[in-house]
């Protein structure tokens, strides 16, 4: 198994090029229509952002979401990411584990990077600690990325399908309540998590992509000798 392309956690997927194809064609749709500020899109984000808020902000839904907001926070989702990869090297998964923080770490770039393009500005009446443009999602596409690692690399070691099951569903409903978060703490529009999910997804693909042509070639350096891919 060590540096064996034949047991890689990822395997070559011909589909892989046409999701991304996909993927990239609904972000630049979504990421233009929100840069000219169309119409439609203002009507989406009216509708989506009163059905998640309601007429009144409950105080204990309020509490709830900051709490689910602050663990998905840009600065903690390094954190759970270099946890993640502290691990896999310890095992012996040392090549996912640089890609673990390739993935993430590029994601948040990127991220960046649509943030100063597009130049959204935050909804009204959003907390004072939630500063910078608004599309896309800084704690939705980090987390995006941090569920993906461990849905691809994680989740796969778990024996039992039931337990793995289990975990995706939950790391399923933790994405869709850090995006809920952030609508309903006024720091997002709807679409600008939608977006974040778009962008995140498709820098997975492209990473999945270097990592399936270039994970067996790092194998062979001496830092990560007896790595497993």
């Amino acid at each position: 198994m060590y540096g064996n392309e034949d047991y890689m956690l990822m395997q070559r997927d011909p589909n892989r090029i046409i999701k991304l194809i996909v993927s990239l064609c609904m972000t630049t749709i979504l990421s233009l229509s929100v840069a000219f500020n169309f119409d439609y899109l203002q009507f989406l984000d009216s509708i989506f952002t009163t059905a998640i808020q309601g007429s009144t902000i409950n105080q204990g839904v309020e509490k709830f979401y900051l709490v689910v907001s602050f663990f998905a926070a840009p600065k903690l989702d390094v954190f759970w990411i270099f946890i993640i990869a502290f691990f896999l090297w310890g095992f012996k998964y040392k090549v996912p584990a640089l890609w673990a923080l390739f993935t993430v770490g590029g994601g948040d770039i990127l991220g960046f990077v649509i943030k100063h393009l597009v130049r959204r500005h935050r909804p009204p009446l959003h907390l004072g600690v939630d500063s910078g443009y608004s599309f896309p999602s800084g704690h939705v596409l980090g987390i995006f990325l941090v569920i993906a690692v461990i849905w691809i690399v994680i989740v796969p070691l778990v024996d039992h399908a039931a337990v793995r099951v289990l975990i995706r569903t939950l790391l399923v409903a933790g994405l869709i309540l850090v995006m809920f978060s952030r609508v309903y703490l006024n720091a997002h529009y709807p679409t600008d998590t939608l977006g974040a999910a778009l962008v995140a997804y498709s820098w997975l693909l492209v990473s999945e992509i270097l990592y399936v042509n270039y994970a067996p070639q790092i194998a062979r350096y001496r830092f990560v000798v007896n790595t497993k891919i």
